[in-house]
Formats: structure tokens, C-alpha cells, sequence
């Protein structure tokens, strides 16, 4: 109240006195201030001023003082006061700037205004290695913090990573970066959702964004590029452009191009024009006149009509690669007009300073921004400037009839001659009383005009003008100002505001000066030139200039070569301006930046964000006011500044024609008999964060991937002291070398099969090369090839391979081996060599079968245990597909956690399934953790994997809240589904971030599917066969359900838990007769406390069967169960009651369960599915860890009738999770004992692999003693006319059991036969197949169930390889959650079993000698000669 009643009194005083002097001061402020950044004020003392004047300044918010700063001025001069910076944690609100000026103990001016506050203080960039990723690939990141002047900005970072539909899959929190940069890797699972994902990064409460996208992509081998003008005009006879097609390497491909021209016309009907060329690197192409009409199909003749031809055509080029069939395009834009010439007004101002020169620039150009020719310049502008006075409605006459009659005009008719710039500079001097200006320029079919229609409002007429030099204006270069008035000036004053802050100010005293740009001034630097006029108004003008930004730090880039071959060892040598530099590095194979480039950090993001700090709103000024306001400052003065207020309407009706014309700017030494083999191929090679030390630049010596291309290497350095600076071009390395080959080859065949080595060589080397193609031979594959006198050997094949050109070899393979097999070849010649190796997987015929059997050795008690196990292989083994070994390893959980990639052998493509590789993790981390005996290589792996789960399960969370097996493709959530989801990412959380949001909606949309009676239902799918159902289904999923909801905070005690436990004891005392219900059911009120758990478990206990010292329960899927091969119901049910024995530390009663659990695991770790799986490998962990000994010390010796020595395990406290293991000898049978003593737990296992002979035919049941629980029919559909394409048409239905009449989620694997992959796009999902999964020969469908109902689906296939002979494949339908209930058939087509690989050999098929069972095509004429007639009697038809 004080502070406001002295400030009044000294307002008051400061009137009485300026009521006479003149001014005295001009404070100039920026409009805003930004918290951490230094604020700027402009003091000039005017000549009325004090000699010497103390100025104070504050900022204020409510009245407190916030920052604040003082300085002593003289009269006469124009300088800066600097207040400090605002607090980093200073909040939006009302602020104020107050100055105060003293001389002596005497106040001579005091002045407030308000201020606006801004939090963007500083600028922070996210950088990617690229912009599209594949599913499977590492995101490496960057954030880049830096502030107004590009310094280094430290702070605390939290950066974020959310998937498409915003659910935020990682984090990093409180992160501190290295002189602002921050750099992270994110690992993106095999099976993400796909589309834009987003990196947020937080900075001091403000978040920044970038995306990225993950898709399926194949990098472009080549580029293609369109390059013609981007304008055409309609009495031109021809469209003309250029076709360029380079591979990544450089060099031209050869093709055929296809040019389409498309046009967007909404207007007229239109069709498309197209033509096809042949390319070599480059074609020129054409369109002429009578093409071009065919762009608008109802006009016959060509008539220019602008309208026909309204808005862009698209020029596509499709090249189409001769050598492999490859196409990739390339497109522009062009613009058609009628005209052949523009002429385009630039660089005027908005408003009308009379007695003033008004400037303009004038460009003539020939239609589509081209040069005037010589000739064409000979021809003159004529340029008619009408002045007018102003036509306010006063000044019109009206005559009798009501027409007005506009007051005099002034018109002036200018010609030009045009410059070789063709621009034409215009100063054209205004009237005095002149309030309407129009500028109408003519050049031959061109006509433009402008009108400039408002006066700059100053009371007494006195204007100044800046003109500017023409020259680009960049930093550290100087520029000249020129300042046009209409009355003398003595002296001027200037101030440069950039980035809305105060840069520099200064006083001269010559109407023309030269000012020298800073790094401060960028991009943009608003000018401001005034000076006080004798009555006291400030006369000011403004100019926004573009200023060429220059990095105060530098940072070069510099290979040691520009060329290389791959695999070489080069140099790259990073240099900055300064030591102790952090420099960021990036080098990317240029085929991704063909595919986006958006994610490049360039010195145009820079200055991008310069710019957005200036408020770049379009304005008009018209009054001294608005000139300081359009450079966002305030004033504070006693001298006169002039608002701007509403004019009288006035009207021109010439205005009505105005028209304006908008053009679109295009804008070692080798050994060549041993080349060394490529195989590393990345698409990022170098991202790096490298420092200087104490020298300025640092060297890195690389070795250059395997990958023919051009590699395109950026990076960024930044100091404490000269900030931030970017290359200014990419610097590429070629990696090429002129001589090379690749491999085409199946992904795998079978036994028997034969396939054809397709080997291309390119020969860029200048000359024709004569080259010898080796095949390395091996005990593992024959070569089919007849040696002839010619061209070829066995292993050798001689070819003339032409200059800049390639050419195909092919070798016949036929298999002797099974398992991975390496294929190498080597390509030599005089000049240069290549060798390159890929693997082929040879399978054995067959279906396969695996077989476990486990013991488990208890030592804890007692100082030995000993087993036998055996195992008779069936009658319809294939022989040679046999394969067994013994494992062991000294802990419970030990198996599961060797195995944790692939617990069990299916295909995990829907919500429920994906889990099996997160779940797992959770129960192994836990148990390792509290044991004591984590190691970092189990915890990253562990991790890893719940991370890439966590991705993938969110892919199936629909938009609710709630999961189901195929996310929004369901037309319902499944509250089975959700609470498992619920209950395995509660678990996670103690790992791995888990966004609470997700979890919150998950559970609020399961308790909207709960009964007033405490039971839950499921409004969607039930997959899981023991949930379908019967009338224990409402009180399985309840029990199931509460699982989850019991282990969320905040649930465990709320109504809906109670809700559930009390049905669940309703049900409980009512009887439940299903022990897997019972189990169930246990497990949820163990979990809640009931006092009825441990009754519910005396009953389990009471029904279980026991085999020797093991104890196990029987589900009501006992139909296809016995105690050796248990079924899936039965492990999960066990598993439920072990946890309920842990959960009631009833520890002795659970050790026979525990015991039988452990040795029924199969050869993976796992069991036979998802849920049982997951559920008896937390029963065993969490019981593991309640009994696991203090000490480890154990001897197994394995032996047998057929084992010649004996096998020796050693297992102590530093090996026990290592799983141990020893090939074995195949015999029929198998029989092996096991004995162990000393101290501990161990688990031993044999496992055999076999292959079996199906005798069945694909059109044929099987008979009803083998308990099929599916009718399966493949029939094949093959063409002899065709032998690149076939299709199976399988059809299956559920035959239904005891027990159930609809299956569980059912899924059907095909195998493809050899050589053959699905065909693209023609499969998709309908009602009955509710995804498609494919890959490496395979197909799988899924189904969320089936039933008697029989369901029919085609599968076409064609052929990606050359294979003969082809061996049946197999189909394969199964109940997920019960494997057992399963059907399988083998197929093959007839026309594809007797095709000898021969036959792809085309014109070098009498090379290719007979294999086993081949019709000999030595015997050319035998085959190849039909075929060839067949084939034309096939055209002639056609």
C-alpha cells in the first residue's frame, strides 16, 4: 500500500515537470522473459536527459521482486541493461517490469508494464539412428539440450517410449546427460503393434517430442529419381524429363522404366498416360502435344483451358530390375499452365509512406521459373502506377442517376529493360497526398499487379524508410542499412532484437551504415531505426532480415578414402573447434535414408527452432506503436508514440480485378583363389558418443561392413564454451567392390529333396571378366553337374561375365546330411575374386516326435538316489532322424531357466500365448533374486524378455482396458484373458516399469463384469478348454478371475474380492466335484486368507493318486492321460495345488507334488502349453525357494547296456543352474540308469528327437483307436502346366470328447512343401481364422475354436525356390491348451514329387546329370525338348 502511494506521488511529480521539457528517455524491453535466460533492457537518454542518470530495473510477480538490476547512463547514449536470469523453477503468471530513474536522490522518470512469460527457455532435439524400424531392431536414441544460445543446457531428463496407441512401454527417469546430451538404446520385440511410436523426453516439466515407425520393410537396392521441371507450359510441344536409376553403390541399373503421368484434377474426368522405356542408369523421356490432351478424356481437342488441367500431375517412374525382377519407383510433380512467362512482385511494404519511394522487386521469368533468354530480354516490362487520394464516402460525387464518380487519379506509365538477373529494382517516388497505390506490370502473355491500399499513420506526416543492400546477409559478414526521410535527421537510433530478446543497440549519426550479424541475430533479426522529431514523436521503422547461420563450433568429418571395399579396415577423423568436445556420430547405410530420411539432426532443425522463439505473426504495421510491437518489445518513454486507430472505409472498386499470380519453386593386397566371406550387414553402423580430450580431434579406425552401398555419416559436436555445431553435409563412403556375387537358396529342404544354387556375379571392373565359379565341396551334398570339355566341371563352371553387367550360374545340390549345411562359392578371375557362404537346413522326412523322461535326485535328506529310464522307439521311426541325450542341472527350477527363449515348441501369436515369453521370467528373476544367485547375463536375458513381452502383450489390449487373443479384432474383451494379463504384469512390476494406467483400466473394466453375487462372467471367447462349459465354468473363471484382482493394492480387501470369496465358499460348502475347479479354487481363497482354504485343500489332498513317492490329480481331460505322459490340465491343476501348499506353508505335504512336477517337464524346460507351463513354473519356484539347500555337492554317473564309458556330472554351488549336457549313443531300446550322491537337488532327463513315417494319406482318417479328436482332409491342387504355383485346400472339424463338444483355441500348422512360400496378400482373416502367421516354409492359422461344424480354407503357395523332388510336408491341427487333442496328415503333389530340379536349368539343363530317381536330363532331348514344344503349342492356344 506504501510501495503503491510513493509510487503515485512520484508519477505525479515526473507530470508536473515533463508538462514543459521535452523527452527525456526511451526504455525498451523485451515483451518476453523465459526462466533461466538473462533479460535485456534498452536505456537511451534523449537530449533532454539529466548528463547522468542512475536507471533501476525489476521484475515482479504480485508485487515481489523477482529479479532485478541497476546501471549508470550519460545523456545522449543508447545502451543495455542486464538483469539476471529468472529462477529454472520460476511458473507461468503475471509478471511486471518497474524501472526507475534517478539523478542524484532525485526520481526523473518511473515506469511500469506488463511482461509475458514464457517456460521454453531452452530447445531440446530427439535424435534416431533412422526413422523406420523393422519389428525386432534396436531404436539408439539421442536427446540434445541446449539453450537459447546453444550452449549446453544440463538437466535432469525422464524420457519415454510409447507404442501407437499411447500406452508407454519404457522408461528412463532422472536421467543426467553428458554436456546435455543424453543417449539410450530401446530393443523393439519380434511382434510389435506397427505404426508411429513416440519418444517423449521431459525437460524441466516441458515434454518434447519424435516418432518413429516400425513396419515390415525391404531396404531399396536401388534409387530412382524424376528430374524435370516442376512447371509446363501448354503451348509447349513436348513434356520432357530425365530417369535416373543408381544402386546405393553408384552404379546404373539396368530395367525397364514405366512412366505414368497422374494427374489430381477433381474437375474433369481424366485418365492416366504411360509409357515404358528401356533404362541403362538413365533414359530421357517425352510426352508430346497430342499424349497430353489424353490426360482429360472429354476433350478432343486441346483448347488450354486452365480447368482441364486444375491442380498437379504426378510423374511416376517404375523401374523394374533386369537381373532379379526388383522394381522400386521414384516421382515428382509438375504444374501445367497456358502461359509461357511470370512476373512476381516481392520485397514491398504493406503501407503507404507518401513523398517517400515506395520499393519494389520485380521478377520476370519464363513459365516455370526458368531464365529469360537473351532475345527474350530484348523485350521491355510496361509497368502502369496508379497513385489515388483517399476515397472516403465524402469524397465521391453523386450524379443523378446514383453512379459515383472517384476524385482524380495520378498514372504514370514506366518501361523497363530487364537485367540478366531478371529482377528489375523499382523506386518509385510517392505523392504527398497519395492513399492508393496500384502496380500493374505487362510482359508479353504475362500480366500482374499489386495495390497497396493503407498509410503509415504518423500526425505529422515525417516518415523514415530502410532499405537494405540486395546481398544475402550471413553471420560475420558486414551489410549496409540505408534510411530514407522526409525531414533532416541528426541522429539515429538502432536496436536488433532476434529470438524475441535484445541482441544489440546503438546510436549513428549517417543515414547510411553498416552493421556486422552475430550468431545471436539468427535466423531472423527484427531491425528497429528511429529517431525523436523536434515536437517530441518518435519516427521509427522496422525490417525483418534472414540471417545465414553459422555455428560459433564447427565439427569435420573425414574418411581416409572415399572408396573402400567391404570388410576394409578405414579411418574416420572427427574434428571440433575446441578440446574436450562431445562429439555425436552416426553412419547409416544410404538405402535407409532413400526409404526417410526424417530423422537426420541437420542445422535446418536448428534453426527451425531458433525461429520458433521469434513470434512470427503477420502483421501490418501502420503506426510507430505497431513497429516497436511487430519486434515483440515494450516502451517506456515520455515521448510521443503513435497508436494506430480505425480509418474511414473506403472503397476501390478496381480492387475487385486485383489478381496474383503464386509460381511453386522447385525447389590389402588380395588373394583371389581365397576371398573372404561377407556376412555382416547392418543398416546402422556407427552410433557413437565420443570426447575429444584434450585435443580437438579424434580418429576412429573402423572396419566397413559387408554391405555394397554408400555409407552416409553425420554428426554434431557441442562445448561448454562454443555450444552446439552440425555438419554441414553428410560425408559418404562408397563400399563397393567391382567384383561380386550372391546367393539365391532355399531356406530348407527335406531329405531326398534337390534344389538349384542360383549364383549371380556382377562384374564391374572395365573389362569383360573370365570367371570360375567354385562351388566347395563337401561329404554333406552331391553336385549334380556333368563335367564337359566347355564350361564346367563337377564343382567348376567357366563364364564370361561382360562389363557393368551380371550374369547367373546354376548348380544342381542334392542333400546327404540332415541338419544345417554350409554352401560357399567362390567367384575368381584375373582381376578380382568373391566368396560368400549361407546355410541350407536339410530335415528329415517325417513327422517330428520328442520324448522326455525325468528324475529327480533328492540328496537333501539322504546321500544317494539312483533311476533307470527307457524308451522303445516305434516300428515307424525314420531312420536316421534319431537323436537322444541326458541333461542335468542342480536345481528344481534349473531346467526352466536354461530354456527360458523357448519353454515350450508352439507358436505364440495371440494375446494368452505371448505371455509364455514373459511369465516365465518374472518366477525365474524372483526366485534367483531371493536365493541370492542372480547373475547379470540371467538378469539382462530375463529382463529382455519381459520387456519384449510387455511390447508385444499390449498389441492385444483393446481399447477398454481389457485383453483379448486378437486385440481389437475380437468383438469382445475376455476377462479370463484380462486377469491373467492383470496378474502377470502386478508380478512384473517389482522388474520391469509397467504403467500403472494400464493396469487401473484392466481391473475397472473386470469389475464391470461382476454379479451383485460376487460372480464373474465372460462376455467374450473362452479359449481355455477347462474354462468352457459346464456348470463349474462361472466358478473356475470367478476363482480365476479373484487371482488377479487379490494381488492389485487396494483390490485385496475391496467389495469386489469379498464379493468373490464369498461365492467361492458358497460353492466350496455346496460341493465341487472337479478337482480342477477345486484346485482353482483352493489357490484363490488360499491367496485372500479364507478360513475355508485349508478345508478345501484337506479335500484335494484326500483325492489324490500316488505313484510311488509322487503325488499327482487327475482333471476330467483324464480321457488321454496316464501318469507318464501327463495332459495339460493335469500339470496346471498340480501346479494351483503345489501354490496352495506354499501359500498354506504346508512345505512336507507339497514335496511329492514338487516331485512330480519336476519330472514331467519337457526337453525345453516347459511343459505342454501356455498355462501350464506358467502356472507349475511358479508353483515350482516359489516352493523351490522354500526348501533349496545351503549346500550344493553332487557326483552323477549315467551308464547303460550301450553306453561303452561311462558319463560323470559334476554339479556344486557354482554350476547348480547350469544345465549340463551329454549326446548319447541311439539304440533300441534306450535304456540308461542314472545314480548320484552327496548333497542337494539335481534333476536329471533323457530326451529323445525322432522323426516318424506317416502312412496316412491326406484324404484318410485315421481309425478310431487312435483317439483323434479332429476329422482332417488336405487335398492338393497342382497344375502340370504350372509348376511354380500350388494350393491346399484343408478341411477339419472338431469330433468332440466326453467331455466337451467345442475345442479350445485351436491352431493348424502347414508346412509348405520345399521351394514354396505363401503367396503375398491373398490370405486374411475372416470370422473362422482369426489370424495368419507365416515364415521359414511354415503356416499357421489360428481359430478361436472349432466344432462339428466343418471349416474349409485354401492356402496357395508359389514357389520361392528351385527344389525337385519334393517330400511330403504335413498338416497339423491341435486344441492349444490340450496338444494331445490333435490331428495330423502328410501331403504332397503329384506334380512336384517327379519334377527333377533339372528342369529350372532351362538353357543349361544338359549339364545336369541324373540323381537318385531323376529322369537324366544328359538325355536333353528326352525332356527338355517336350517341354519347349509343349510350351509353344501353350503360346499358340493363348
Amino acid at each position: 500500500m506504501a510501495r503503491g502511494l510513493l509510487g503515485a506521488l512520484q508519477l505525479f511529480a515526473l507530470l508536473a515537470v515533463s508538462a514543459t521539457a521535452g523527452p527525456t528517455f526511451l526504455i525498451i524491453s523485451p515483451l518476453t522473459i523465459r526462466p533461466g535466460l538473462n533479460i535485456t533492457v534498452g536505456v537511451d537518454l534523449l537530449s533532454e536527459s539529466q548528463p547522468q542518470v542512475k536507471v533501476r530495473a525489476e521484475i515482479l510477480k504480485k508485487n515481489t521482486t523477482v529479479v532485478s538490476g541497476e546501471g549508470l547512463f550519460q545523456k545522449g547514449s543508447f545502451e543495455t541493461l542486464v538483469l539476471p536470469a529468472l529462477p529454472l523453477n520460476s511458473v507461468d503468471g503475471t509478471y511486471e517490469l518497474l524501472v526507475n530513474g534517478y539523478a542524484g536522490n532525485k526520481t526523473v522518470f518511473f515506469k511500469s508494464t506488463p511482461l509475458e512469460f514464457e517456460s521454453k527457455g531452452f530447445s531440446v532435439f530427439i535424435q534416431t539412428d533412422k526413422s523406420l524400424y523393422k519389428p525386432g531392431q534396436e531404436v539408439k536414441m539421442r536427446v540434445v539440450a541446449v539453450n537459447l544460445d546453444l550452449k549446453p543446457y544440463d538437466a535432469v531428463i525422464d524420457l519415454h517410449i510409447r507404442d501407437p496407441r499411447g500406452n508407454l512401454i519404457c522408461q528412463w527417469l532422472a536421467e543426467q546427460g553428458d554436456l546435455g546430451v543424453l543417449s539410450k538404446n530401446f530393443q523393439i520385440s519380434a511382434n510389435p503393434p506397427l505404426g508411429d511410436w513416440s519418444i517423449e523426453a521431459q525437460v524441466n516439466k516441458q515434454i518434447h517430442y519424435q516418432t518413429f515407425t516400425v513396419m515390415e520393410y525391404v531396404l531399396p537396392k536401388f534409387e530412382v529419381a524424376v528430374k524435370m521441371s516442376s512447371h509446363h507450359s501448354l503451348t509447349e510441344k513436348e513434356l520432357t524429363g530425365v530417369i535416373t536409376a543408381k544402386y546405393t553403390y553408384g552404379k546404373p541399373v539396368k530395367g525397364n522404366v514405366t512412366i505414368t503421368l497422374v494427374p489430381s484434377s477433381i474437375w474433369v474426368a481424366k485418365k492416366n498416360i504411360t509409357k515404358t522405356l528401356k533404362i541403362n542408369g538413365s533414359v530421357n523421356f517425352s510426352f508430346d502435344h497430342l499424349e497430353l490432351e489424353q490426360l482429360v478424356t472429354n476433350k478432343h481437342h486441346f483448347d488450354y483451358d486452365t480447368s482441364s488441367l486444375h491442380g498437379p500431375v504426378e510423374v511416376v517412374a517404375v523401374v523394374t530390375e533386369f537381373l532379379t525382377g526388383i522394381s522400386h519407383n521414384g516421382s515428382t510433380s509438375v504444374l501445367f499452365n497456358e502461359k509461357n512467362y511470370t512476373i512476381e512482385f516481392s520485397d514491398y511494404p504493406e503501407v503507404l509512406k507518401p513523398s517517400l519511394n515506395f520499393t519494389a522487386s520485380l521478377k520476370v521469368m519464363r513459365y516455370g521459373n526458368k531464365p529469360l533468354t537473351a532475345e527474350e530480354r530484348r523485350n521491355v516490362v510496361t509497368v502502369s502506377v496508379t497513385q489515388s487520394r483517399r476515397n472516403a464516402w465524402n469524397n465521391f460525387d453523386s450524379s443523378d442517376n446514383g453512379n459515383m464518380e472517384q476524385k482524380s487519379a495520378t498514372v504514370q506509365v514506366i518501361n523497363y529493360t530487364i537485367p540478366e538477373s531478371n529482377i528489375i529494382q523499382m523506386d518509385i517516388p510517392l505523392l504527398t497526398d497519395t492513399y492508393h497505390l496500384i502496380i500493374q506490370a505487362h510482359f508479353l502473355d504475362a500480366i500482374n499487379r499489386i495495390s497497396v491500399s493503407d498509410v503509415f499513420n504518423s500526425p505529422n506526416m515525417t516518415y523514415i524508410q530502410i532499405k537494405k543492400s540486395s546481398q544475402d546477409i550471413k553471420v560475420g559478414i558486414s551489410f549496409e542499412l540505408n534510411i530514407q526521410s522526409n525531414q533532416p535527421i541528426k541522429e539515429l537510433s538502432y536496436l536488433v532484437l532476434s529470438r524475441r530478446r535484445i541482441v544489440t543497440v546503438g546510436k549513428k549519426t549517417s543515414t547510411t551504415f553498416t552493421l556486422t550479424p552475430e550468431s545471436s541475430w539468427t535466423p531472423v533479426a527484427c531491425i528497429i531505426v528511429y529517431y525523436i522529431s523536434d515536437n517530441g514523436d518518435i519516427i521509427n521503422d522496422l525490417i525483418n532480415l534472414p540471417i545465414q547461420h553459422v555455428f560459433d563450433n564447427k565439427i569435420s568429418l573425414s574418411w581416409s578414402k572415399e572408396k573402400s571395399m567391404p570388410s576394409e579396415k578405414v579411418l574416420l577423423t572427427l574434428s571440433a573447434a575446441e578440446s574436450n568436445s562431445l562429439i555425436g556420430l552416426s553412419v547409416i547405410d544410404k538405402s535407409v535414408t532413400l526409404m526417410d530420411n526424417s530423422h537426420e539432426f541437420t542445422s535446418n532443425h536448428v534453426v527451425q527452432e531458433l525461429d520458433s522463439y521469434n513470434k512470427n505473426e503477420h502483421r501490418q504495421v501502420s503506426s510507430s506503436a505497431e513497429v516497436f510491437e511487430k519486434c515483440n518489445v515494450r516502451i517506456l518513454t515520455d515521448a510521443n508514440l503513435t497508436e494506430n486507430f480505425p480509418d474511414l472505409i473506403y472503397y476501390d472498386s478496381a480492387d475487385y480485378e486485383l489478381t496474383s499470380l503464386f509460381l511453386e519453386e522447385e525447389k590389402e593386397t588380395l588373394d583371389f583363389h581365397n576371398p573372404r566371406i561377407r556376412t555382416f550387414f547392418p543398416e546402422t553402423w556407427l552410433w557413437i558418443d565420443t570426447r575429444t580430450g584434450s585435443k580437438a580431434s579424434t580418429t576412429l579406425e573402423v572396419k566397413v561392413p559387408d554391405t555394397i552401398t554408400t555409407w552416409v555419416a553425420n554428426a554434431f559436436v557441442i562445448s561448454a564454451n562454443l555450444g552446439l555445431g552440425l555438419t554441414t553435409t553428410p560425408v559418404q563412403l562408397e563400399a563397393f567392390q567391382a567384383f561380386f556375387l550372391s546367393l539365391n537358396l532355399p531356406y530348407s529342404v527335406t531329405r531326398g529333396e534337390q534344389f538349384i544354387l542360383e549364383v549371380t556375379i556382377f562384374n564391374y571392373l572395365d573389362e569383360t571378366s573370365e570367371v570360375i565359379v567354385t562351388l566347395d565341396t563337401n561329404d554333406a551334398f552331391d553336385i549334380l553337374v556333368a563335367s564337359n570339355d566347355v564350361n564346367a566341371t563337377e564343382n567348376q563352371q567357366f563364364v564370361s561375365v561382360p562389363s557393368q553387367d551380371g550374369l547367373t550360374v546354376l548348380f544342381p545340390i542334392k542333400p546327404k546330411q540332415l541338419g544345417e549345411i554350409p554352401i560357399t562359392v567362390k567367384a575368381t578371375s584375373e582381376a578380382a575374386s568373391d566368396a560368400i557362404t549361407q546355410r541350407i537346413l536339410v530335415k528329415a522326412e517325417g513327422i517330428v516326435q520328442s520324448h522326455s523322461q525325468s528324475v529327480l535326485l533328492d540328496l537333501a535328506g539322504k546321500q544317494t538316489a539312483s533311476g533307470m529310464l527307457t524308451f522303445t522307439f516305434p516300428s515307424n521311426v525314420v531312420s536316421g532322424s534319431e537323436n537322444a541325450y541326458v541333461t542335468v542341472v542342480g536345481d528344481i527350477v534349473g531346467p526352466s531357466i536354461s530354456g527360458l527363449e523357448s519353454l515350450i515348441q508352439m507358436p505364440f501369436g495371440c494375446g494368452e500365448q505371448n505371455m509364455i515369453r514373459f511369465a516365465p521370467n518374472i518366477y525365474v528373476l524372483d526366485y534367483l533374486t531371493n536365493a541370492h544367485q542372480i547373475t547379470e547375463e540371467i538378469s539382462k536375458k530375463a529382463i529382455s524378455f519381459m520387456i519384449e513381452g510387455y511390447q508385444r502383450e499390449l498389441t492385444y489390449q483393446r481399447d477398454d482396458g481389457s485383453f483379448s487373443a486378437f486385440g481389437n479384432d475380437d468383438p469382445s474383451g475376455s476377462t479370463w484373458l484380462s486377469s491373467f494379463v492383470l496378474r502377470c504384469f502386478l508380478q512384473a512390476r517389482s522388474f520391469i516399469y509397467i504403467d500403472p494406467v494400464i493396469l487401473q483400466k484392466t481391473a475397472t473394466w473386470l469389475t464391470r463384469h461382476q454379479n451383485p453375487s460376487g460372480e464373474f462372467w465372460e462376455p467374450g471367447r473362452v479359449l481355455n478348454t477347462q474354462l468352457q462349459g459346464g456348470n463349474n465354468s462361472p466358478i473356475t473363471l470367478t476363482a480365476y478371475i479373484m487371482t488377479a484382482l487379490v494381488e492389485y493394492p487396494g483390490y485385496k480387501n475391496s467389495f469386489h474380492v469379498q464379493a468373490a470369496v464369498n461365492f467361492l465358499e458358497s460353492k466350496l460348502n455346496e460341493g465341487i466335484s472337479d478337482n480342477y475347479t477345486l484346485a482353482l479354487v483352493t489357490y484363490a481363497l488360499s491367496l485372500a486368507g479364507s478360513i475355508q482354504a485349508k478345508e478345501s485343500l484337506d479335500i484335494l489332498n484326500q483325492r489324490a493318486e500316488k505313484q510311488g513317492d509322487l503325488r499327482f490329480w487327475r482333471s476330467s481331460a483324464h480321457e488321454m492321460s496316464d501318469w507318464r505322459q501327463p495332459n495339460s490340465a493335469d500339470i496346471e491343476l498340480a501346479g494351483y495345488v503345489l501354490l496352495s501348499h506354499v501359500k498354506q506353508n504346508r512345505i512336507a505335504e507339497g514335496i511329492p507334488i514338487m516331485k512330480w512336477l519336476s519330472q514331467n517337464r519337457n526337453h525345453l524346460g516347459g511343459y505342454s502349453s501356455t498355462q501350464d507351463t506358467i502356472v507349475a513354473l511358479q508353483a515350482l519356484s516359489s516352493f523351490a525357494g522354500l526348501i533349496t539347500v545351503s549346500k550344493t555337492e553332487i557326483s552323477v554317473s549315467v551308464s547303460g547296456p550301450d553306453l561303452n564309458n561311462l558319463i560323470r556330472f559334476k554339479i556344486d554351488s557354482q554350476n547348480r543352474f547350469l544345465m549340463q549336457m551329454q549326446q548319447i549313443a541311439v539304440t533300441q531300446p534306450m535304456e540308461v540308469n542314472v545314480s548320484a550322491f552327496g548333497y542337494g537337488f539335481a534333476v536329471f532327463q533323457m530326451n529323445i528327437l525322432y522323426n516318424l513315417k506317416d502312412v496316412v494319406t491326406a484324404r484318410k482318417r485315421r481309425n478310431v483307436q487312435n483317439q483323434e479328436t479332429f476329422d482332417l482332409d488336405v487335398a492338393v491342387k497342382d497344375d502340370k502346366m504350372d509348376i511354380n504355383h500350388v494350393t491346399l485346400n484343408v478341411c477339419t472339424r472338431y469330433l468332440g470328447t466326453e467331455t466337451s463338444t467345442v475345442s479350445g483355441m485351436a491352431l493348424m500348422e502347414v508346412d509348405l512343401l520345399s521351394g514354396f512360400t505363401l503367396s503375398p496378400n491373398v490370405m486374411s482373416t475372416n470370422n473362422a481364422v482369426k489370424k495368419v502367421e507365416h515364415g521359414n516354409g511354415k503356416v499357421v492359422l489360428y481359430f478361436d475354436s472349432l466344432n462339428k461344424t466343418k471349416i474349409c480354407v485354401d492356402i496357395p503357395a508359389e514357389r520361392d525356390s528351385k527344389v525337385g523332388y519334393t517330400q511330403d510336408a504335413s498338416v497339423l491341427v491341435m486344441d492349444y491348451y490340450e496338444p494331445k487333442r490333435k490331428a495330423v496328415r502328410s501331403y504332397n503333389s503329384e506334380v512336384m514329387r517327379t519334377l527333377s530340379p533339372c528342369v529350372f536349368c532351362e538353357k543349361d539343363c544338359s549339364i545336369c546329370k541324373t540323381g537318385s530317381g531323376a529322369i537324366g536330363l544328359l538325355q536333353h532331348s528326352l525332356q527338355c525338348f517336350p517341354l519347349l514344344i509343349l510350351f509353344i503349342f501353350h503360346l499358340i492356344l493363348v
